[in-house]
């Protein structure tokens, strides 16, 4: 199955099981502000839609990393479909990852807690089984340089979960952007951007309407 990442010219191959596209994604995509001569790292990239659209904005090295090493396979199929060569694609946990500094993170985070009724690739996905926002924060914070950004995703109700969490690992957020499914709906979920060793106040964007 072969589709187009909205808003590019990015082809994109999917599984229609596991590997697919998310509104999340295409939201985290348009929020993240990678520049010109940005290093960037995506953290479970999936079929690296994230890792993709990175990659046409800037001329430096984009990197993805997964678990799952269906998901990298895939992954490494999209850069080769796009002829994109400044893309690299690694079996790797967060966690375990050495690496030099980066510029600009990027990731749509596993949010919820365990939950032993989802199948075991829905639940590395969704589920904080691999992955705890903790975790995230930490080694973002190892693994980006001074002033270097995160940029993120996540459920309203973890929103206030992770600004403790990235204030106590010195990660600042400096702009949100809340999405509702519609003006009559309470948002649903949140983009944020954090700046390793930030300083300043917090800027919430113009809210986001599903379509």
């Amino acid at each position: 199955m072969t589709d187009f990442i909205p808003h590019t010219t990015l082809k994109l191959l999917q599984d229609e099981d596991s590997f697919k596209m998310t509104s999340d994604s295409i939201h985290l995509a348009q929020f993240m502000n990678i520049r010109n001569n940005d290093r960037v790292l995506d953290v479970g990239c999936n079929n690296g839609v994230l890792s993709l659209v990175a990659s046409t904005k800037t001329k430096n090295e984009v990197v993805g990393i997964d678990i799952n090493d269906k998901a990298i396979d895939l992954a490494k199929s999209n850069a080769k479909l796009n002829v994109l060569s400044n893309l690299s694609f690694i079996h790797c946990r967060l966690q375990d990852y050495q690496d030099e500094l980066f510029d600009v993170i990027v990731c749509n985070p596993p949010y919820f807690k365990s939950n032993l009724t989802q199948s075991q690739t829905q639940a590395l996905a969704r589920f904080e089984t691999e992955l705890s926002l903790e975790e995230l924060a930490q080694n973002t914070y190892r693994l980006l340089k001074d002033k270097g950004r995160l940029d993120i995703i996540i459920p309203v109700e973890r929103f206030h979960d992770w600004l403790i969490l990235a204030n106590d690992h010195r990660l600042t957020i400096k702009r949100c952007a809340f999405i509702h499914h519609s003006q009559d709906h309470p948002a649903n979920t949140v983009l944020a951007e954090a700046v390793k060793n930030g300083k300043g106040t917090m800027k919430v964007e113009a809210p986001i309407f599903n379509r």
